[in-house]
């Protein structure tokens, strides 16, 4: 039988090593065989105070076989590192927030999904999800099925904090001039524009629309632009330029595509729209 060791957890130091510990707890014995990252839970001497206290068995044991069904065994040594307090989550709590999810009208591979890419929608009380939900809806003027479309394409965003989702929601439509059909266009397409900070919305914004002259409409129609650093923008913007190519007007002559600055290799990239050799382009960054 393993060590006791709820009595000599009573205190940590602000950093400690856990190895120290495996020998003595049953617990983490079984968790570093189903490889969760010790290393990066004792980061957190909190939440491994927590763990110690539990008993393999009766409290951990069923949790990890429910988490089983819907990560699989591969993937539960990650998802428990990412968050290791699920275990501290009763079972019966669990199964009620994977029954809500049924209730509103969620696929079974949909729920698959928003539980394997948010390891924490779990640790959400149903009360606070649905009102997580209803918050989407009513910002966004979202119907049910645009709400369970947002949910399981990007899970991480219903949990997100919200004063995250408000800022960026402003600066969407009040620094940047998009309109509230086109911010529901925008999140359902691109929900990961919410989860980008909003230094990095504004300067990838002010490059692409001020300096290039992208229009909204351009930017709307691929938003992807929006998620991709600026450096790589004006490097091929500016290569563009120098060739005499930067036209990005799909209704004048010699039109490239607004995703030629952020989509394909550099290789592709010279090859299908600065028609010129990668090595130019490489000459081309150091003069910059």
């Amino acid at each position: 039988m393993s060590q006791d060791v709820s009595e000599i957890t009573s205190y940590f130091p602000e950093s400690f090593n856990i190895a120290g510990y495996i020998n003595k707890s049953e617990t983490l014995q079984n968790l570093l065989h189903l490889n969760v990252n010790l290393s990066k839970i004792e980061k957190r001497p909190h939440i491994v105070h927590k763990i110690l206290k539990l008993d393999f068995e009766k409290d951990i044991k069923n949790q990890i076989l429910f988490l089983k069904d819907y990560v699989g065994i591969e993937n539960i040594g990650n998802y428990i590192t990412k968050n290791p307090l699920i275990l501290c989550e009763s079972l019966e709590d669990l199964q009620v927030r994977i029954n809500y999810l049924r209730s509103k009208k969620f696929k079974s591979q949909d729920i698959l999904h928003i539980i394997q890419k948010n390891p924490f929608w779990l640790m959400f009380s149903t009360i606070r999800i649905d009102r997580r939900l209803g918050y989407f809806q009513q910002k966004f003027n979202l119907c049910g099925d645009e709400v369970r479309l947002l949910a399981t394409k990007q899970p991480k965003i219903i949990t997100y904090k919200l004063h995250y989702i408000n800022t960026n929601t402003f600066v969407l439509t009040e620094e940047m001039g998009f309109k509230a059909n086109e911010v529901k266009q925008l999140i359902l397409h691109k929900p990961n524009i919410w989860l980008t900070s909003q230094k990095s919305l504004l300067e990838r914004f002010n490059y692409l629309h001020n300096i290039i002259k992208v229009p909204h409409l351009t930017i709307l129609h691929y938003p992807n632009v929006l998620l991709c650093r600026n450096f790589r923008v004006k490097q091929r913007h500016l290569f563009l330029k120098s060739l005499g190519r930067a036209q990005y007007d799909c209704n004048k002559e010699n039109y490239i595509p607004i995703k030629a600055l952020v989509e394909d290799t550099d290789l592709e990239f010279c090859k299908t729209y600065a028609k010129c050799n990668v090595d130019d382009f490489n000459i081309f960054l150091k003069t910059l």
